[in-house]
C-alpha cells in the first residue's frame, strides 16, 4: 500500500530536518564531506572496488533519506568505470531503505544544495518513484548503477530481501536517524537482518558510536572498529562480518522449495538460448544482453510476435484491488517498472505508443461501488491512480461520459509487435542478440551444458542456460508436464476511421472489454475470452459478441451505437495459470525427485526441506493478457536471479510466482496423486 511522505523543514543552513525525528538528514557542515568520510572511506570505497573480481557490487543502506550517500557512490562508481573499462567488476548495486520518502519537490530542494552532484541527482529525479511500499528498481545506466529503493518499515522489508546462502550485501550503510532520535529502527532484529544478508568479510560503517549499535553489531558476530568521525561527532564505528556462513544458513530460516540462487550464476561472456518471440522473451533478451551476456533467440515463426504480442493495440495499465494483495502489488511495480523501461526505450528506439492515460469507467453500480471501495481505502498513490467524475471523464476522453471512473494518467496504449521489434533492435545494437527464426524446438535438454534440438532442420543448439518464455505454445512443451497451463483465445477488432464520436476518442477506455484512441486509421476493440480454445482463425461470431459487449456496457452512450467494423481482426491466445500470476523461475523439482516434500502435508516447514536440484533451463510464462504490464520486472526479476544480483521484488511476492508454487501448494493441501 501506499507509504506516508516524510514532514520536512529548512533550517537556516538550508539543511532539511525531519519533524518527527528532530534530526538533520545530512551535516550542516558539509553533506558531502560526511558521506566520503562516514560511507566510503568506512567501508574502503573505491579502492574495494579495485580488487573486486566478481560482476557486481552491492552496497545496502539503511535510510535513504534525501538520497545523498546513493548520488556521492554512483558518482564515484562511474569515475571507477570511466577509469577502468576492462574491469571484472561492471555494476555497482545500491539497495537502500525508506519508511517515510520525501515529497519530490523536498527532495529536489535538498539537492540543489550539491551542484557537484547534479547529473546523479538528475537522474535520480526523473525516475523517482511514487510512494508505494515495495522496491523501486531504478536503472541508472549513464552511472552503471542499479538503485533498489525499498519503501516501509525496515522491519518489514529487510526480512523480504532474498539472498544466496553466501551473503547479498558487500557494504552496509548503517544510516538513519541517531539511535537517540530513532530507537525504534537500532533493534536486534535489525543486526540480526545484517548478518543474514551479509558476507564473510562484509562491511560495514556507520556515523554513530552509540552502545545500543556496537552491541548489537558483536552480538550477530561483526568485528568492531571505533574510529574518528566527521565533523563534531567524536567517534565512529566500522565493522567487518567474518562468520562461517554455513553456520548462518542453519541459524537463519529459509523457504528452501523457493530458493532462487541455486545454479551456478550466469555472467558475461555465458551464452544464454531463450525460446520465444514475445514480449517475455525479448525483455529477457534485452536484460540479458545489458549484463553483457551472449544471446540467441530461437523463435518458431519467420517473424517476432506472431502469438499474443502481436496485436496492434494493447492498454497499458495496472489492475488494481481495493486491498494491497500480491496480485495488486505485482501489477502496480510492475506497470510503474515497466512505464520506466518504456520511457527509456523510446528515447532511443521508435515504437507505436501513446501515454494518453487509461479511464476504468463506473459502467455499472457495481462496478461503481467496487472503485469508491478502492478509493477508500487508499491503498495507492494519487500519482498512480485517482477517481474522476463524469465531466472530468468527458474532457478526458475526449468522447462524452455519463459516468466517472479510475484514471491512470501514466498509462495508455502500446503496439506490442512494433515495442517487440524496438527491443530486438536495442539488444542487437550490443552486438549480442542473434535471432533465428522457423526454428521449432522438439526437444530439450536440462543439463550442462543445456541442449535444444529443432527436429525439421535435424539441429542442435547447447547452451549454458535456457529461457522458455513460449507463450501459449508452451502446452506442446515440456512445460505441460510441470504446470496447470490454460490457454484462452482471444479476438481483437480492428476498426476503421468513421465520422463518428468514437474516431475522436483520446484515452484508452476500460469496461467489460477496452477500445483504444485511432492509430494509422484504425481503433482497438476487444476482447474475448475462450478457455481452452488454441485457434486464431477470425470468426465473425466474436467480432459481434465484441461489438455487443461495448454497446451494452455503454448502452446509454448515443456513440456507442454509431460505428461499423469491416471485418478486420486479430486473434491469439494467450497463457495463463489457475491463480493468474505468472511462473517465473527455474524449472520446477518433481515429487520423485523431491519425496520429502510430501512431509509438508504434517506440518513440517518449509525451512526444513531440502533444496532443490540446481536447474539450466528456466521459465517465464503465463502472462495472460498482462504482458506489456508485467513483462519487464519478471524478465528483470529472472535475469537478475541467473546473474545471482539482489532481487526486485520482495520474498512474498517471488513465492507467488515461482513455478514450484503449485507443487509445494498440493503438498501443504495433501493434494497429491499418488
Amino acid at each position: 500500500m501506499k507509504t506516508d511522505h516524510a514532514k520536512v523543514h529548512f533550517n537556516e543552513q538550508g539543511t532539511p530536518v525531519a519533524d518527527d525525528f528532530g534530526d538533520v538528514y545530512f551535516s550542516n557542515d558539509s553533506g558531502i564531506d560526511e558521506t566520503m568520510h562516514v560511507f566510503m572511506a568506512g567501508n574502503a570505497l573505491p579502492a574495494r572496488w579495485e580488487d573486486h573480481d566478481q560482476a557486481h557490487f552491492v552496497i545496502a543502506e539503511t535510510g535513504f533519506g534525501t538520497g545523498l550517500n546513493c548520488l556521492v557512490a554512483m558518482q564515484a562508481f562511474a569515475e571507477f568505470r570511466r577509469d577502468n573499462p576492462q574491469h571484472p567488476l561492471k555494476r555497482l548495486f545500491i539497495i537502500t531503505t525508506e519508511k517515510f520518502p520525501l515529497q519530490q519537490e523536498d527532495l529536489a530542494t535538498a539537492l540543489a544544495h550539491f551542484p557537484q552532484l547534479a547529473a546523479p541527482a538528475t537522474a535520480l529525479l526523473s525516475h523517482y518513484p511514487a510512494a508505494l511500499q515495495g522496491c523501486h528498481r531504478l536503472d541508472l545506466s549513464a552511472f552503471h548503477t542499479t538503485l533498489d529503493i525499498w519503501m516501509g518499515d525496515i522491519h518489514t522489508t529487510l526480512p523480504q530481501w532474498h539472498a544466496p546462502v553466501t551473503g547479498l550485501v558487500d557494504a552496509w550503510f548503517l544510516d538513519g536517524f541517531a539511535p537517540s532520535k530513532n530507537p525504534d529502527m537500532w533493534t536486534a532484529a535489525l543486526f540480526s537482518q545484517m548478518a543474514r544478508l551479509s558476507k564473510n568479510t562484509t562491511t560495514v560503517a556507520t556515523f554513530t558510536a552509540a552502545g545500543v549499535v556496537k552491541r548489537g553489531l558483536l552480538e550477530q558476530g561483526f568485528e568492531i572498529s571505533k574510529t574518528k568521525g566527521f565533523g563534531r561527532k567524536r567517534d565512529m564505528l566500522t565493522a567487518v562480518y567474518k562468520q562461517d556462513k554455513a553456520a548462518d544458513a542453519m541459524r537463519f530460516a529459509r523457504d528452501w522449495p523457493y530458493y532462487r540462487y541455486g545454479g551456478q550464476p550466469v555472467r558475461a561472456g555465458d551464452h544464454v538460448g531463450i525460446i520465444g518471440a514475445g514480449l517475455a522473451a525479448v525483455n529477457c533478451a534485452l536484460a540479458l544482453t545489458k549484463r553483457g551476456v551472449r544471446v540467441t533467440l530461437l523463435t518458431r515463426g519467420e517473424t517476432l510476435a506472431d502469438g499474443a504480442s502481436g496485436n496492434r493495440q494493447g492498454g497499458f495499465y495496472p489492475q488494481l484491488h481495493a486491498q494491497a494483495n500480491p496480485a495488486s502489488l505485482i501489477q502496480a511495480h510492475g506497470f510503474m517498472y515497466a512505464a520506466r523501461v518504456y520511457h527509456e526505450l523510446a528515447r532511443q528506439q521508435d515504437f507505436d505508443h501513446s501515454w494518453c492515460g487509461v479511464l476504468q469507467l463506473d459502467f455499472t453500480e457495481q462496478q461503481a461501488i467496487r472503485h469508491e471501495k478502492l478509493m477508500d481505502k487508499s491503498a495507492w498513490p494519487s500519482t498512480l491512480v485517482r477517481h474522476v467524475e463524469a465531466d472530468a471523464a468527458s474532457k478526458l476522453a475526449g468522447v462524452p461520459l455519463i459516468c466517472g471512473g479510475l484514471f491512470i494518467a501514466t498509462g495508455g496504449w502500446i503496439s506490442p509487435a512494433s515495442l517487440v521489434r524496438a527491443m530486438v533492435t536495442q539488444a542487437q545494437q550490443s552486438g549480442l542478440l542473434t535471432v533465428i527464426g522457423n526454428r521449432e524446438i522438439t526437444r530439450i535438454t536440462n543439463g550442462a551444458p543445456a541442449c535444444v534440438y529443432a527436429e525439421k532442420h535435424d539441429e542442435f543448439f547447447e547452451f549454458d542456460h535456457i529461457i522458455m518464455a513460449t507463450g501459449a505454445e508452451s502446452i506442446n512443451t515440456m512445460l505441460n508436464a510441470y504446470l496447470p497451463l490454460r490457454p484462452v483465445r482471444g479476438q481483437v477488432e480492428a476498426i476503421p476511421q468513421q465520422d463518428t464520436r468514437l474516431s475522436q476518442l483520446k484515452t484508452v477506455l476500460c469496461h467489460k472489454g477496452y477500445m483504444t484512441p485511432l492509430s494509422h486509421g484504425r481503433q482497438a476493440l476487444g476482447s474475448t475470452y475462450v478457455k481452452q480454445d488454441m485457434s486464431t482463425q477470425v470468426r465473425a461470431s466474436e467480432t459481434q459478441q465484441n461489438i455487443a459487449t461495448h454497446r451494452a456496457a455503454l448502452a446509454d452512450h448515443d456513440w456507442i451505437h454509431q460505428f461499423d467494423t469491416d471485418g478486420q481482426a486479430r486473434a491469439a491466445v494467450r497463457l495463463g495459470l489457475p491463480d493468474h500470476q505468472v511462473a517465473c523461475g527455474a524449472l520446477p523439482a518433481t515429487l520423485a525427485q523431491q519425496p520429502q516434500w510430501r512431509e509438508l502435508a504434517k506440518g513440517k516447514p518449509l525451512s526444513v526441506m531440502p533444496l532443490a536440484e540446481p536447474q539450466s533451463v528456466h521459465m517465464l510464462v503465463g502472462l495472460g493478457s498482462r504482458g506489456l504490464t508485467t513483462a519487464p520486472l519478471m524478465a528483470e526479476t529472472l535475469v537478475s536471479q541467473l546473474c545471482e544480483e539482489p532481487l526486485p521484488l520482495p520474498e512474498k511476492l517471488l513465492q507467488a510466482i515461482s513455478p514450484q508454487r503449485f507443487l509445494v501448494r498440493q503438498c501443504i493441501r495433501n493434494q497429491l496423486d499418488d
